[in-house]
């Protein structure tokens, strides 16, 4: 379950919506509330909107926000993971467009995923939850629409001119994920005059708009942070709220990463970490390449990292010059099934080079490859630990693999989709320097193994400039 999605439905839930009945029906009836009737705004504030209309209970930091955008014209809210967060803009968002007539909500961010599987479905709950009390209509697209002029309007976009257009009496504008989002959409946004901006995200260390409304331009914002101790799930020790963030998960954190970790200051206690450097590829190179648009020439490489059964992935990446794809992602699947698309792939896709992690369950892929004598491609069994070609700057090949991958980040020389996996892992592993040589931290005290940026890395195990293999033999 996406930890973001957080629906307050049990006992907490139960106890506002019978609390409000009661006061209804004192006041003669529900449908007499300010709610209610055509035409007719939200005369109270978002939060009693969100205790009367929807039933629902906010913690006090879910609270806080609502207040807060209703109150201030910029609102930054940084959060672990897990805290509600964007439970809260939505309900914002839909209050929003209730209480004020004509009005917009725009809801953006950097992916459809984000915007639709999350945010919008949690407008979609909180509609429901009204029980036909709302006059707007939910479309199955993001879009949530009273009348002509007042709407809300949520979508994903890769360019700041595509944010132009949408002007209102009452403009709210809502950035998710904006840890992710260039500053240049931030700023195309702002030109729009909104009434408000609700920016919520994580706590990554990198240069933009987010980081700045929390340090640098803090005083033009209402900010706020909440930490894993400040949700109910922890701070009350029960299980207030589903999906949320609990006092087990802070726990397990704390033993696989460590109180001083960058990972726990950033997803546990949402304090952003002063360490950038540590960092294999920074939030801003990642985010440029989504961005970038190169000719894809030259020799096709094409990796495979290789997972069995359980939590981990058989992720494989195609890269023909500096244009890098996902081209398959599945769990699940036997090695001779992954072995046999594998043929199947070099042949569709013209591969010259198949890189296959030769680690654990790997070596059985590349023995039935070898078996079905895959003609075109030249199959490079891989050993992340093994030596390096350069054992004076890299501790193992894993390390000089990824430090390959990250000079093209570096260099504008990638050209990738935006996929909230990949991205993640690459901005999120961190190195360390052994005397003069790179170290890159275990796989094993990350929140999950890095299966996409892995296979990433791996296809760099080939420098297709001099056709030269990394890999020692």
């Amino acid at each position: 379950m996406n930890k973001e999605k957080v629906g307050y439905g049990g006992r907490a839930g139960r106890r506002a919506r019978a609390d409000w009945a009661r006061r209804s029906k004192r006041a003669g009836s529900m449908r007499k509330s300010a709610w209610a009737g055509s035409g007719r705004r939200a005369t109270a504030g978002p939060v009693g909107f969100v205790r009367g209309m929807l039933g629902e209970a906010p913690y006090d930091k879910q609270r806080e926000i609502l207040r807060a955008v209703s109150l201030r014209p910029r609102v930054s809210v940084v959060g672990c993971h897990g805290s509600g967060k964007d439970w809260a803009a939505a309900r914002a968002a839909l209050w929003w467009v209730t209480a004020h007539h004509p009005a917009k909500a725009i809801v953006t961010g950097p992916t459809e995923r984000q915007i639709d599987d999350i945010v919008w479905n949690e407008m979609r709950t909180a509609h429901a939850r009204a029980g036909g009390r709302l006059r707007g209509r939910m479309f199955k697209t993001p879009r949530y629409e009273v009348d002509e002029q007042t709407f809300a309007l949520g979508f994903a976009t890769s360019s700041p001119y595509n944010l132009q257009g949408f002007h209102s009496p009452n403009l709210l504008v809502v950035v998710t994920e904006a840890h992710a989002v260039g500053e240049e959409h931030v700023e195309a946004l702002s030109r729009l005059n909104p009434d408000r901006l609700l920016m919520v995200g994580n706590a990554y260390s990198v240069p933009g708009a987010f980081y700045d409304s929390q340090h640098s331009k803090r005083w033009l914002y209402q900010t706020i942070r909440i930490s894993a101790f400040d949700t109910p799930n922890v701070s009350r020790g029960e299980e207030w709220a589903a999906g949320m963030i609990g006092a087990q998960d802070v726990e397990a954190r704390r033993t696989e990463w460590g109180e001083g970790s960058a990972e726990y200051s950033s997803m546990v206690l949402a304090e952003f970490p002063e360490e950038r450097e540590e960092f294999v590829v920074p939030l801003e190179w990642a985010r440029a390449a989504a961005e970038r648009t190169l000719e894809a020439a030259g020799p096709v490489v094409s990796a495979c990292d290789v997972a069995r059964f359980g939590r981990d992935k058989t992720v494989v990446v195609r890269r023909q010059g500096g244009v890098a794809r996902i081209a398959h992602r599945i769990q699940g699947q036997d090695t001779m099934q992954i072995a046999e698309w594998l043929a199947e792939h070099c042949e569709r896709e013209l591969v010259d080079y198949l890189v296959v992690d030769e680690t654990g369950v790997g070596g059985g892929v590349i023995d039935r490859l070898r078996q079905l004598r895959v003609r075109r491609a030249r199959l490079v069994p891989f050993v992340a630990g093994s030596r390096a070609s350069e054992p004076e700057q890299f501790v193992n090949l894993g390390a000089e693999a990824w430090w390959k991958m990250r000079r093209a980040y570096e260099y504008g020389e990638l050209d990738t989709e935006w996929d909230s996996a990949l991205v993640e892992q690459v901005t999120t592993r961190r190195y360390r320097r052994e005397g003069e040589r790179i170290k890159l931290q275990s796989k094993y005290s990350m929140r999950r193994s890095p299966d996409e940026a892995d296979a990433l890395a791996m296809t760099f195990a080939v420098d297709t400039k001099r056709k030269r293999l990394m890999i020692w033999t």
